[in-house]
């Protein structure tokens, strides 16, 4: 492969840009079928990606590295793959701003363009951290393109409930889906980008993708080899469409559920083929989504007496298991003040002492300071 910085060269002598695109949308949305088409297609996947399993039989198309970099960065901002809250997009857009995150992704997307000059990166959690990708990309000679994979919400949440079980209800799916859907589309209006239906996909994925080129300014399909043409069509497989539903298969909300549809309604006209960038589509998602913020705030403060008690629940259970080791610990170090204890105990018991203060001062501050 050649090196990043000796790429193929233009006419001009300059080094050629990388392209790097990244798939946007919902888990269970049709993001797999996308980034192993246009893999198959002449893009790169970085490796080693994610092992195929039975809620994915044909693979997910995704790098293991990018799913536990965005694994560890949501966990370390308390946000889940499903937050539904408007300002989880905040929380997660100022990891762009640690220096150390940035030079590991900036690391990473170098060793992969030694690869590659084209390279597509996929993974549910990625949308949240466009940001980031943006901010990083530009200290890169590397041009960032952006797919978003569109699929009815009702659908989506019945693909999720057959993969990952019914633990997360439909209400709080539905407003993860449009937390995410909308937010992609309105961080996503300065760069190239292309939202692509799954049924489309799964109808006539060659003419889904040639439709997608122009918006990308990317060949996907029109510089593909037969050979690849013949490897992309063996992957698509429309009986893995296993989730058709209508509302009436989920119970959520009147407003919710009107909300959710005409968000999909949007989306879908500004599908490939439609006008992405016509001001009057980002108008209607601009009051779309303001609608959304209003619905969280007011379903929010409706909550706000059992988010108050569910908090109390909780420290209450955390003090008891604390103050149960806390009691461990002194017990473990009045043992070891046995004078018939060896040197190895008395340390232990040390510890144990030490360990003993630190829970005292963490599970009761209040009676540390009277």
């Amino acid at each position: 492969m050649a090196e990043f910085g000796a790429m193929d060269r233009e006419q001009t002598g300059s080094p050629r840009r990388g392209t790097l695109l990244v798939v946007a949308g919902a888990g269970r949305s049709g993001t797999s079928l996308f980034s192993g088409l246009v893999s198959r297609l002449g893009l790169y996947i970085p490796r080693p990606e994610v092992a195929a399993n039975r809620s994915n039989p044909r693979g997910f198309s995704e790098p293991r590295w990018a799913v536990d970099f965005h694994k560890e960065l949501l966990a370390s901002l308390d946000v889940a793959v499903e937050d539904s809250r408007p300002e989880a997009w905040d929380l997660v857009a100022r990891v762009a701003e640690r220096p150390r995150v940035r030079r590991k992704l900036k690391t990473w997307l170098e060793e992969q363009f030694v690869q590659s000059d084209r390279v597509v990166v996929k993974d549910p959690r990625l949308a949240r951290f466009l940001d980031l990708y943006r901010t990083v990309v530009a200290d890169l000679p590397v041009d960032l393109r952006v797919v978003t994979m569109l699929r009815h919400p009702t659908e989506t949440m019945t693909s999720r409930e057959i993969a990952y079980g019914t633990g997360v209800g439909s209400t709080t799916r539905l407003a993860g889906w449009l937390n995410l859907m909308q937010s992609v589309e309105f961080h996503t209006r300065d760069l190239p980008r292309a939202t692509i239906k799954y049924e489309d996909l799964l109808t006539d994925w060659r003419a889904a993708l040639a439709a997608a080129e122009q918006p990308l300014d990317l060949p996907l399909v029109s510089q593909a080899t037969e050979d690849q043409i013949k490897e992309a069509d063996s992957l698509v497989d429309v009986s893995l469409r296993r989730s058709t539903s209508d509302w009436s298969s989920h119970d959520v909300p009147e407003s919710l559920r009107t909300l959710g549809e005409r968000t999909y309604q949007a989306l879908a006209t500004a599908s490939v083929g439609g006008a992405p960038a016509a001001v009057d589509s980002r108008l209607t998602m601009d009051e779309l989504r303001a609608e959304y913020v209003e619905l969280y705030r007011h379903s929010e403060a409706i909550a706000r007496s059992s988010i108050t008690a569910a908090r109390a629940q909780e420290r209450r259970r955390l003090q008891k298991r604390m103050k149960a080791a806390t009691s461990a610990a002194e017990s473990q170090a009045q043992a070891a003040q046995d004078p018939t204890a060896d040197s190895a105990a008395r340390r232990n018991g040390a510890d144990a002492i030490a360990l003993a203060r630190r829970l005292k001062r963490r599970v009761w501050p209040a009676e540390r300071q009277r």
